[in-house]
């Protein structure tokens, strides 16, 4: 695979579905770890700190992950989104033209209250691309 989008939370299965996925890529591949965070419209910011702690939380979590991957011979990035997660990874795969999104199957994310499960599920239905759940 040349372009792997990983959908990506800071939960057990999406550390599952990072390393899946690094065994995966080609080389000279790319690997885009997307999080996604709630957007500021949602009624669960009371403020624009709550908001802001949470966008830092994810930047940390994105570039760890990326710092743990390591040196190799393929490109990693990573992005941070707003809004409902399973449409937002479903989005960007499209925008990006990924060959697969791979996901963890279950797991509440480290950025608040998403449930992986419902999301993967969400994605394996509505996406136009290969979806990977990695369990």
């Amino acid at each position: 695979m040349e372009k792997i989008l990983i959908g990506f939370d800071g939960s057990d299965g999406s550390e599952q579905a990072l390393n899946r996925a690094v065994m995966l890529i080609e080389e000279n591949g790319e690997l885009i770890l997307l999080a996604v965070i709630p957007s500021r419209s949602d009624k669960i910011f009371v403020d624009e700190e709550i908001y802001q702690k949470l966008k830092q939380k994810a930047q940390h979590m994105i570039a760890d992950a990326i710092s743990d991957i390591g040196k190799h011979e393929f490109t990693v990035t990573g992005m941070i989104e707003e809004g409902d997660p399973a449409v937002i990874i479903i989005d960007v795969a499209n925008k990006l033209n990924v060959d697969l999104i791979v996901l963890g199957s279950k797991g509440i994310s480290a950025l608040g209250r998403y449930l992986l499960g419902s999301v993967a599920n969400k994605v394996v239905q509505y996406a136009h691309k290969p979806v990977m759940v990695v369990r």
